[in-house]
């Protein structure tokens, strides 16, 4: 008789632990969906692709390439001379579609431009000018998702 309720209790036993783990699976089940269907965040990419360039005179040219991937642009000066001097960045050509413009004064400090719209694949120009004569450095960086 002792050998016959110990086979129903471990009967019972391994009956409960059967039910407790499919119950544990299936309530869970709803959860590891939402959990995988949901927007994952992906953590921005920057891609440098001109870093502490000097430029002198009274006109210069960069060019960069927006590869596929990359939409946002980030542009750095600092001025380093005595007078201000003004750039713009243009799609395709020097005087292609102007993306942005501005002017940097000569306070020696870094003055950051960013792209608000992304911007396609392909060549970007960097022209900047001065009456007078220029020195400075220059930095573009390109994201994958739009700067804050």
């Amino acid at each position: 008789m002792m050998k016959h309720i110990r086979k129903m209790v471990v009967t019972v036993l391994v009956s409960a632990a059967v039910i407790i783990l499919i119950y544990n699976y299936t309530s869970h089940s709803e959860e590891r969906l939402v959990k995988a269907n949901e927007p994952r965040s992906t953590p921005s990419t920057t891609l440098t692709v001109i870093n502490s360039e000097d430029f002198a005179g009274t006109t210069n040219t960069h060019r960069f390439d927006v590869p596929a991937g990359f939409s946002y642009v980030k542009v750095s000066f600092k001025n380093k001379g005595s007078k201000h001097f003004t750039f713009t960045i243009n799609e395709g050509s020097t005087s292609g579609a102007k993306i942005m413009s501005g002017s940097i004064p000569e306070d020696g400090k870094e003055h950051t431009y960013y792209s608000h719209k992304a911007l396609s694949t392909g060549g970007y120009y960097v022209s900047t000018s001065s009456a007078q004569g220029m020195s400075g450095t220059l930095d573009v960086s390109l994201r994958t998702d739009a700067y804050k």
